[in-house]
């Protein structure tokens, strides 16, 4: 593990980012905000950018991934970025973007430099921490997370409140006050581990989740809210990511 101290400014030490981790949260503090219902492909935009692959934007990943949108208020101090470029459906009945589709948006933006395998529940908290601990066998990787928010803890949690629940296993208080009616999509960048707790370092898709939109949260509250998971690396590892999905 790669361990780097205090990159995301929330003052806590001792993170583990994932392979390409660091990178990954540069370039999407670079693009925050998501425009308006389009939370997956700014994630797969984050994510092809950290892989140098350059050209695309929010819209053209959506199109590509068959993203149908509808209204999704922002979390509290957060404005809608509407500055379409591309006509991206908007339904409110059938929005949304599939995992499939999405994985196949990365693989083919990036022109088969990106492999993508996918994840579903249900999830258990081990589980979830041993597939992460997997992904430090690679030499670069990201993790497309769709999930609950009302799941997780708030983005604003103090820091003593965390440091505590990594020494003892006991969860902060604080809930997240953001609450979207529909599942939102995130990316794991990192894992802070404690004598009785683990934190997640999840990258948000605005500036105002956390500190610059990243935000540490307990790994029982990911796992409550999490629905499936993306795992992306360089194509010539495609049979390690298989192999690493299905033993998930």
């Amino acid at each position: 593990m790669v361990m780097s101290s205090d990159v995301d400014g929330t003052g806590l030490s001792g993170v583990h980012w994932l392979p390409g981790g660091e990178r990954l949260v540069a370039e999407a503090r670079a693009e925050m905000p998501q425009k308006d219902g389009l939370a997956a492909a700014f994630t797969a935009l984050a994510v092809l950018r950290a892989a140098g692959v350059a050209g695309s934007d929010q819209d053209e990943v959506a199109i590509t991934a068959g993203t149908v949108r509808d209204f999704a208020p922002p979390p509290p101090g957060a404005v809608l970025r509407q500055d379409f470029r591309l006509d991206v459906p908007r339904d409110p009945v059938h929005a949304g973007t599939s995992a499939p589709e999405l994985a196949g948006a990365l693989r083919t933006l990036s022109g088969g430099r990106l492999e993508v395998a996918g994840v579903s529940g249900p999830w258990r908290p081990d589980a979830l921490f041993d597939l992460l601990l997997e992904l430090w066998d690679l030499p670069r990787v990201a993790v497309l997370a769709r999930l609950d928010p009302a799941e997780l803890g708030a983005p604003d949690t103090p820091r003593r409140a965390l440091t505590d629940y990594l020494a003892t296993g006991i969860p902060p208080l604080w809930t997240n006050r953001w609450r979207p009616p529909a599942p939102h999509h995130v990316l794991i960048a990192g894992v802070r581990i404690g004598a009785e707790g683990t934190l997640l370092s999840v990258v948000d898709t605005y500036r105002e989740v956390g500190a610059h939109g990243v935000h540490e949260q307990p790994l029982e509250w990911v796992t409550a809210g999490l629905d499936t998971v993306l795992l992306v690396a360089d194509a010539d590892h495609a049979a390690f990511l298989e192999r690493t999905a299905r033993q998930a």
